[in-house]
């Protein structure tokens, strides 16, 4: 039997709750929850940016984050929702972040004017092992004396596995949030929840599946499906790349998975019907090898 609510850390889920205008009430309760921002750092308004940000140079790598939202003093708040585990993902959010603090930074303009970039990730998978904490915040500090004098970035990750408090044990907003995100597919407890913030029980009418339409279902199941398709294309591809590595050498062989993993996971949302552009985005293969898969297609 199907849950009523379908998964808000699903792609189009998240983008509906935390990416739309009539609903910016909940990104400005989440972010002001998740960083406690009271008094004159409360975030009383929110506007909602362009999240893909085009290269200035055709052959460069854009940038596609998840929700991109500026406050009322203009800090940039990127808010991002993984779920597949991907090499490098610190690597990226220091991309996003970096390309979200040139973006409006326009000829003429002062450095002085440029404005900070606060980076936020939950991820469904553990991201830092060594770290006992399932948040944890990174700024840039002096090696001496450990001041915070280029305040401009910082980054926030939420690993949502090391979060394992039951209903009963959650003591604020945000920990309400990421029970949410957690077990919104889980009926039993969500008088319990929704009782407790009106915040979470608009989300919660948000991801109600009956309140989707036939082709927002399709799309949110294809999501899902490309997601698992890739991810099994990876883990093929290493064990082959494994295989091949005892043969031929460990570093040959895990270099031929790689690409293997990348063609595969390109054929697989190519079927799906995803854009070059975006398979581009998603595999890093060129756009001759995505071109060339489309013909064989």
């Amino acid at each position: 039997m199907f849950s009523r609510y379908l998964d808000p850390k699903n792609d189009l889920a998240f983008k509906k709750i935390f990416g739309q205008e009539k609903h910016k009430n909940l990104p400005i309760g989440f972010l002001n929850a998740v960083f406690n921002l009271k008094g004159p750092d409360t975030i009383v308004d929110l506007e909602f940016i362009n999240t893909i940000q085009p290269p200035e140079i055709e052959s460069r790598k854009e940038s596609v984050v998840d929700v991109l939202v500026r406050d009322q003093s203009g800090t940039q708040y990127i808010i991002e929702m993984q779920v597949a585990k991907v090499e490098g993902f610190e690597k990226r959010a220091q991309f996003y972040a970096a390309k979200t603090y040139c973006s409006y930074f326009n000829e003429g303009g002062k450095y002085q004017d440029l404005k900070k970039v606060i980076f936020l990730a939950l991820t469904s998978f553990v991201l830092f092992p060594d770290k006992d904490s399932y948040k944890s915040d990174h700024i840039i500090l002096d090696n001496e004396t450990y001041e915070n004098d280029l305040k401009d970035f910082s980054f926030t990750f939420v690993e949502l596995p090391k979060f394992t408090k039951t209903i009963d044990q959650l003591d604020s907003i945000e920990e309400q949030w990421y029970y949410f995100f957690n077990h919104a597919k889980d009926d039993k407890t969500i008088n319990e929840i929704l009782a407790a913030n009106p915040d979470i029980r608009e989300a919660y009418d948000i991801v109600d599946r009956f309140q989707w339409s036939e082709q927002e279902l399709l799309a949110y199941d294809n999501h899902w499906m490309a997601a698992v398709d890739a991810q099994c294309a990876l883990d093929a591809a290493i064990n082959e790349g494994m295989e091949k590595g005892l043969k031929q050498g460990l570093e040959q062989g895990l270099e031929q998975g790689k690409k293997q993993s990348q063609i595969d996971m390109a054929k697989n949302l190519l079927a799906l019907g995803l854009l070059q552009d975006q398979i581009k985005n998603v595999t890093g293969l060129s756009e001759e090898d995505i071109a060339k898969l489309s013909i064989s297609k």
